[in-house]
């Protein structure tokens, strides 16, 4: 169980980077860790377009599991956008109007490089 609440401390760290990189390029966090039953969208965001994005946020320490946006396949997804349908439903309680809003699902990369330094992508739109 310990190393459940370790992986779940370090995709809580991953978070956090994500969200203050979303920030600094002029996104508003609306919702972090939004849950619908046991599935979750990690960031719901506004940009500066009045877009709305739904954005998964994937952490690797290790290279041998592979690339981290690689780990959002087609399953996934199809959660991320349930999940989504369903904050869409209850937009009104988190002060959102839906009319003209462009969705967007994206997926924020984050490898943890030796020596504490970081290789982040945005994939702003994975959709496309």
């Amino acid at each position: 169980m310990k190393s459940k609440s370790l992986n779940r401390a370090k995709g809580n760290e991953g978070e956090a980077v994500a969200a203050e990189f979303l920030e600094k390029i002029g996104y508003r966090i609306i919702k972090k860790n939004f849950k619908k039953g046991r599935n979750e969208i990690d960031i719901i965001a506004e940009n500066e377009s009045g877009n709305l994005n739904f954005i998964e946020v994937k952490s690797r320490f290790k290279s041998m599991f592979g690339k981290p946006y690689e780990a959002v396949n087609k399953k996934k997804l199809s959660t991320i956008i349930d999940v989504s349908n369903f904050f869409l439903m209850q937009s009104s309680a988190f002060n959102i109007k839906k009319d003209n809003k462009s969705i967007n699902y994206g997926v924020i990369s984050i490898e943890y490089i030796e020596r504490g330094s970081i290789k982040l992508i945005f994939f702003e739109n994975i959709l496309e």
